[in-house]
């Protein structure tokens, strides 16, 4: 958001057509398709991907484990992760946050996958599901746990971050990366300078990504996206236990038979591009 409104990837001599998709599920086929070269993803479609097409992280977004969330509805009576039992939750499957709520948050309190009524809906309608009562509660990325509890329409009674690190991953096309590697460090080069507003300018960011939901028709207050940011640990290159989470993630999908083999992590976490656009 923050580059494309300040024009950081143009200044940084990269030519960025930005698309915009509802996660990182849909960004990934998109990039398998090979009509996206690069994408922001979670970790369970990264690893989907990297293992199922040929891809690889030349980057990092952000840590999110405090910008994920399960929110209850004010009137549901849920007080805990155990009394989610039996009960409906919106989650967005495939998704990053699901993974980590089904897999890491249910048995911590435990409960298992079919103790809960899972309903697949996609991140931005889950307070729309709220509201009707189709749902008790859902598993969130912000800013709908933010925007529900300053709107008095429910309350975060976890986030993910004693769970998970939720890491939020720059992710290529491998042949993007061989073929075009100069335009992939320029386009670094404008995140970094977008990752410095964000850090030196936290007003600025805000007002930005204020304009940017409402432009989008989210009905959201500047508190909201307060609210919201504070919670983003953006740091932009790989801290130690990636690689760890990333495969740990793998040997899960691998029991799931959602993939057939552990990605090799050496060969496809790239942080010789960001170092090189830090250089520059």
């Amino acid at each position: 958001m923050l580059c494309e409104a300040q024009g950081l990837f143009k200044q940084a001599g990269a030519n960025v057509n930005i698309l915009k998709f509802d996660g990182g599920k849909t960004t990934r086929d998109a990039m398998i398709s090979g009509r996206v070269d690069i994408g922001v993803l979670g970790s369970t479609p990264f690893v989907v991907g990297a293992a199922k097409g040929d891809m690889v992280a030349i980057g990092m977004c952000m840590y999110a484990g405090k910008a994920d969330a399960i929110v209850v509805s004010k009137k549901s009576g849920i007080k805990s992760i155990a009394d989610l039992k039996g009960r409906k939750v919106a989650s967005q499957l495939g998704s990053a946050t699901d993974n980590a709520f089904q897999e890491k948050i249910l048995p911590k309190f435990g409960l298992k996958r079919t103790d809960i009524q899972t309903i697949n809906i996609p991140h931005q309608n889950h307070l729309a599901a709220m509201l009707s009562g189709s749902v008790d509660a859902f598993a969130g990325v912000e800013p709908f746990p933010s925007l529900a509890e300053v709107d008095g329409i429910g309350d975060v009674i976890i986030d993910y971050s004693d769970f998970d690190i939720l890491p939020v991953i720059i992710v290529a096309n491998r042949p993007v990366v061989e073929k075009k590697r100069e335009a992939v460090v320029a386009l670094l080069r404008g995140w970094l300078e977008g990752v410095k507003l964000f850090q030196s300018q936290p007003a600025k960011a805000q007002e930005i990504v204020f304009a940017f939901f409402k432009n989008q028709g989210f009905s959201v207050n500047e508190a909201v996206v307060k609210r919201m940011l504070s919670k983003l640990d953006v740091t932009p290159t790989f801290k130690p236990g990636v690689r760890e989470y990333l495969d740990e993630e793998a040997k899960l999908l691998m029991v799931q038979k959602v993939i057939s083999e552990v990605p090799k992590w050496d060969q496809l976490l790239r942080g010789d591009l960001m170092q090189e656009a830090m250089k520059a």
